[in-house]
């Protein structure tokens, strides 16, 4: 994708970006200027491969902590616990039922 200006102030506004970070990627960005991946500090000091939109590379560190603060987050109930209270299980017991269900009525003999 192709950004702009508006783009980037409004990822840096969002916190998406870390605006430190950014303006010590590119220390002479002028706001009205998109940066290209040659402009970067990284890539000048060959610390970097290069290649890629800044813009993507910085939303992709964004995305990596975000996925590190929810894998952190521990559930204390799975997915399959979860779904135990509504389904029977293999003996074909029934478990509790949710409020407000119908038992009575039969949908197999219609």
């Amino acid at each position: 994708m192709k950004y702009t200006p508006r783009h980037i102030k409004k990822f840096l506004d969002e916190g998406k970006i870390d605006a430190d970070l950014w303006k010590i990627h590119f220390p002479g960005l002028l706001p009205s200027h998109v940066p290209e991946c040659s402009e970067c500090e990284d890539k000048k000091n060959n610390l970097c491969q290069g290649g890629k939109n800044p813009v993507d590379c910085f939303l992709g560190v964004h995305a990596e902590e975000v996925k590190k603060e929810h894998d952190g987050e521990d559930d204390p109930k799975s997915r399959k616990e979860k779904s135990r209270k509504f389904f029977p299980d293999a003996k074909g017991k029934r478990a509790k039922v949710p409020a407000g269900a119908n038992i009575t009525f039969d949908q197999s003999k219609m």
